[in-house]
């Protein structure tokens, strides 16, 4: 489709870690399109979320948080950071505001304030503070003045994302319609399933640990079970740096990848509508996250 009166564009989500924007975008898109968690780095790559209406195209760019990179993955996290901004239609800045906006943030302002698209800031998780605590973090925000918009919502409980959504569509240009209709994200089912099994993982292991794995579906295939039903067989290894962390993801007699699994499959059979059988298999790449070879191999 495509008309004068027809607008579309990408609208590229950035912040630092945890300030709610892979939460915002299963918000908007009214399910679940891309995993979350309150450990940071959580996304790792740049997903297109798309939101079709009746006269527009939104394809909400979901990528990872700005940090300070510690290896070569960090680096290859930052730099898609990066060409999201080049790329897409409009901007949006987003803060924690509970957490209060502090020099991080200013850095992500830093990254963005000369760019020539339109710019947003949303100061996010106003459910979770007083007006008075809103208005004296606004007032860290008077040196930045080259937004076209600020507003308040919660990515949480939705307040003020209608308002939002039509704010974006305003500051859209008229363009094709770049997706299908049935499309509510670009990325292949596999990479779905991936990430849901390394949402499982941030949910059930330590801190930090979840940031030296990956996952990676290795088969899928549709078979039958004994009663003839069929059902879709999914192999997935599971990369760590190291034995040890091996042996934490595997857990006492197998008890944690068993529950990472059965966790994972439940989420997995609901996506797919049917019954699903799922195999973990976890294996060790030696500091995969500063090798450049095994870094293209994953996908970055």
């Amino acid at each position: 489709m495509s008309s004068k009166n027809y607008k579309s564009g990408f609208v590229g989500l950035v912040g630092r870690t945890n300030v709610g924007k892979s939460t915002l975008v299963n918000k908007i898109m009214n399910q679940k399109v891309v995993i979350t968690s309150e450990k940071a780095q959580t996304t790792r790559d740049k997903i297109n979320c798309i939101l079709n209406t009746r006269n527009s195209q939104i394809i909400l760019v979901d990528c990872p948080g700005f940090f300070k990179p510690r290896n070569l993955m960090g680096k290859r996290l930052y730099n898609t950071v990066l060409s999201v901004i080049d790329d897409c239609d409009l901007i949006v800045a987003i803060v924690d505001v509970a957490g209060g906006i502090g020099s991080g943030d200013f850095f992500v302002f830093d990254q963005i304030k000369s760019r020539p698209q339109p710019k947003f800031l949303l100061l996010n998780k106003i459910d979770l503070v007083s007006r008075r605590k809103i208005e004296k973090e606004k007032e860290k925000l008077k040196d930045f003045d080259f937004f076209d918009f600020v507003g308040e919502i919660s990515a949480k409980t939705g307040e003020n994302i209608d308002a939002l959504l039509k704010s974006l569509t305003g500051k859209l240009p008229p363009g094709p319609m770049y997706f299908g209709k049935d499309l509510s994200t670009d990325q292949p089912l596999e990479k779905t399933i991936s990430e849901i099994i390394r949402e499982k993982l941030f949910e059930n292991l330590l801190q930090e640990l979840p940031h030296s794995i990956n996952v990676d579906v290795s088969s899928f295939e549709e078979t039958r079970n004994k009663e003839g039903k069929k059902i879709f067989v999914i192999g997935c290894d599971i990369y760590a740096e190291k034995p040890s962390q091996k042996a934490i993801i595997i857990g006492k007699s197998g008890d944690m990848l068993k529950k990472v699994g059965s966790d994972a499959r439940r989420e997995i059979e609901a996506l797919l509508k049917r019954q699903v059988f799922l195999q973990l298999w976890v294996k060790v790449e030696k500091n995969w996250t500063k090798n450049e070879i095994i870094l293209k191999r994953f996908g970055y």
